[in-house]
């Protein structure tokens, strides 16, 4: 708890929250709130604003594309966020040197960078025919850490309006 949020796991939260927000019916704001919860039980205290700041960016990217099938596009998003990093290597779970959910010790949100790199990944999404991530692949079923397992899980409802007031 004494470090920040590595950026890959917000992305995908936000990736997450966005899914949600879509397929739902609860306000974003609720949406994010619980993923912030879930957060900040491991890491310093991450901004609900942040969390918001960059699912709402991603709907906006999504919305100016005209994209279709935003979900998929989405869980690809995070599927690709989760096992690579931005230079295309894989990421690395199994390491014995690197742990891949190790804090950061500062953090700065750049929401133009996470606008770029998500405009990026939509374009290249158009443009290849190959999907990477398998057909029946969720956030949930992620094998190499429990605590994104555990994010992908989470389920909303209604009453959750009732716990956050």
């Amino acid at each position: 708890m004494d470090r920040h949020c590595p950026v890959f796991i917000l992305e995908c939260a936000a990736t997450f929250a966005c899914i949600n927000f879509l397929t739902g019916t609860l306000p974003l704001d609720l949406i994010c709130k619980k993923i912030c919860d879930h957060i900040n039980k491991q890491y310093k205290e991450l901004a609900l604003e942040d969390l918001r700041d960059v699912a709402e960016t991603y709907l906006r990217c999504l919305a100016d594309a005209n994209a279709d099938d935003v979900d998929v596009i989405l869980k690809n998003y995070a599927f690709e966020r989760l096992n690579f990093r931005r230079n295309g290597k894989e990421r690395s779970w199994t390491s014995l040197m690197w742990d891949p959910m190790k804090g950061l010790k500062s953090f700065e949100l750049e929401l133009k960078l996470v606008r770029r790199h998500f405009q990026a990944f939509i374009f290249r999404n158009k443009q290849r025919s190959t999907k990477r991530m398998p057909a029946d692949w969720e956030i949930k079923t992620f094998e190499h850490n429990d605590f994104i397992k555990s994010l992908g899980a989470m389920e909303f409802s209604p009453f959750d309006i009732m716990d956050q007031a």
